[in-house]
């Protein structure tokens, strides 16, 4: 699991990166991540959709009705309880959510220590109650299916000017 946040994480600082792609230079390291043919507007829909979907089962308090959209990356790496554990707490001190914007989409076909295949990272501006988050879902694409194999939120904290910290 914490290898899916990693790879999860990698994807997301490389999302809002301008990375320009050498698709002719040979990879040079296991821990660099290569961004792939973002496909066409429907694979980009059903990806989102999918994605969308298991948010909207987070966010009816249903965590643990996620593991049936798990790939099988993740659940080679976690149990069930562990996963609903996991990011139920991530969620926790949200509150309800207010707002979801809109989504960006990664494509790429290799992570680092992760086995080939297509992987898709889909990203939202989420506002709820207590903060804003950014929140991140990792796919795979298995039989013409894509599923979750990853979940992480990045919460920002502000600190108001006339707050003294020391």
């Amino acid at each position: 699991m914490k290898q899916c946040f990693t790879v999860l994480l990698s994807l997301l600082m490389l999302a809002g990166c301008d990375v320009s792609i050498d698709t002719n230079a040979p990879a040079t390291s296991t821990s660099t991540v290569q961004l792939s043919d973002p496909g066409s507007a429907q694979l980009q829909q059903r990806v989102v959709g999918n994605a969308a979907s298991f948010l909207l089962l987070l966010d009816a308090g249903s965590a643990d009705m996620t593991w049936a959209t798990a790939g099988s990356a993740l659940k080679a790496t976690t149990s069930e309880a562990n996963w609903v554990k996991g990011i139920s707490g991530l969620r926790m001190g949200l509150g309800e959510l207010k707002q979801r914007a809109h989504f960006q989409i990664t494509f790429t076909k290799q992570l680092p220590d992760a086995p080939p295949g297509h992987y898709a990272a889909v990203q939202s501006q989420s506002t709820f109650a207590n903060m804003t988050v950014t929140e991140a879902v990792l796919l795979n694409e298995e039989a013409e299916q894509w599923r979750v194999v990853g979940y992480n939120i990045s919460k920002t904290v502000e600190v108001t000017a006339g707050v003294r910290l020391f």
